[in-house]
C-alpha cells in the first residue's frame, strides 16, 4: 500500500507515517498515535509484512503496562505477542480487525487495534518510541538485516 503522505518515511519497501511514534522496545513494532487524549495502537508496516497474512488477532489486556503483552496475532508462519508500549487502560478494541485481522495486512496504519487511555503524558515520552527519522530509518535497517540473516 502506497502512502499518499508527504510525511512517510520509507526504509526499503517499508513506509512508516511520521505522524506517530514507533515502539522497538522488545521488537515489537506496535505504532502509536495521539488522538484527542487517547492513543491508538496498531502494528507497523514491517510486522505486517514480515508476519505475513494474519489468522487471527485478539486483545488480551484491558489495562496496559509497558513492555507486557496485551494481544495475540498468528499467521500460517508466525504466532506472537504483542507488547504494549505505554501504560493505560483500552478503553476500545477495534472490533473490524478482530474479526478480519488481515486488514492490517492490507493497511497497517489504518487498522488499529486498540484505543488507549494513557495512565499519563510521561507515557510518550520515554526512550524506545521513536519518533525522529534518523532513529526510526536506523532501527528498521538494522531489523531487515536482522530479517534476512534468519
Amino acid at each position: 500500500m502506497e502512502l499518499k503522505t508527504e510525511q512517510v518515511l520509507k526504509v526499503g519497501e517499508y513506509e512508516f507515517p511520521l505522524d506517530r511514534l514507533y515502539y522497538r522496545g522488545r521488537n515489537a513494532h506496535i505504532w502509536v498515535k495521539r488522538e484527542g487524549d487517547t492513543l491508538l495502537l496498531g502494528i507497523d508496516a514491517f510486522l505486517a509484512e514480515s508476519a505475513g497474512y494474519l489468522n487471527y488477532l485478539s486483545v488480551t489486556a484491558e489495562r496496559l503496562e509497558r513492555g507486557e503483552a496485551f494481544a495475540n496475532i498468528e499467521s500460517a508462519k508466525f504466532v506472537s505477542k504483542l507488547y504494549s508500549p505505554v501504560a493505560g487502560r483500552v478503553v476500545e478494541v477495534n472490533r473490524e480487525v478482530m474479526e478480519n485481522p488481515r486488514l492490517v495486512n492490507q493497511s497497517p496504519y489504518e487498522a488499529w487495534i486498540v484505543r488507549v487511555k494513557p495512565s499519563s503524558e510521561a507515557e510518550l515520552s520515554h526512550e524506545e518510541l521513536l519518533s525522529e527519522s534518523e532513529e526510526l530509518r536506523e532501527w528498521i535497517e538494522q531489523e531487515i538485516a536482522r530479517l534476512e540473516e534468519e
